[in-house]
């Protein structure tokens, strides 16, 4: 008799410690007045419906799992800074190509017009033209040629 007490005594016992385990293992999940979702150990208010939802198991539990990583998140912006910086320096990178090469079609002109027979006209600050002499000339065929040199060999 002793021992069927004992047992059933042990048996409760086990059940009352049992008990709290288990009922910790699911959380309540109801929608509140202002249309919240609200997740609690504790049950709703009376005549809220609710539903019962399990815990996440394992030492990570009270964690929210699908939490943004502020990391990754770092990481990405950062990612994508660096690719947008890259991208304005190609697009600086072929501006300047192309006036490079705009300036280099001019100074080719220049030369070819300096170069030739025809008589050169040029316009002053003041917006008089006037003709170039053959020392005007060969000086502005030196920078002509000079800008050619500069602009069409990187």
């Amino acid at each position: 008799m002793l021992k069927r007490t004992l047992f059933c005594m042990v048996l409760a016992g086990s059940c009352v410690i049992a008990a709290p385990a288990q009922a910790q293992q699911f959380i309540y999940k109801w929608t509140d007045a202002q249309g919240q979702l609200k997740y609690s150990e504790l049950a709703p208010p009376a005549g809220v419906p609710y539903e019962m939802v399990r815990k996440p198991s394992g030492p990570s539990s009270g964690v929210v799992q699908n939490a943004p990583d502020p990391l990754k998140e770092q990481e990405k912006k950062a990612a994508e800074e660096a690719a947008e910086q890259k991208e304005q320096a190609d697009q600086a990178q072929k501006e300047a190509e192309d006036v490079r090469a705009k300036n280099c079609e001019v100074a080719k002109k220049n030369v070819q017009v300096l170069q030739g027979d025809s008589p050169v006209v040029k316009t002053d600050a003041k917006g008089d033209k006037m003709a170039l002499d053959a020392e005007q000339r060969a000086a502005e065929l030196k920078k002509a040629q000079k800008d050619q040199d500069y602009f069409c060999n990187p």
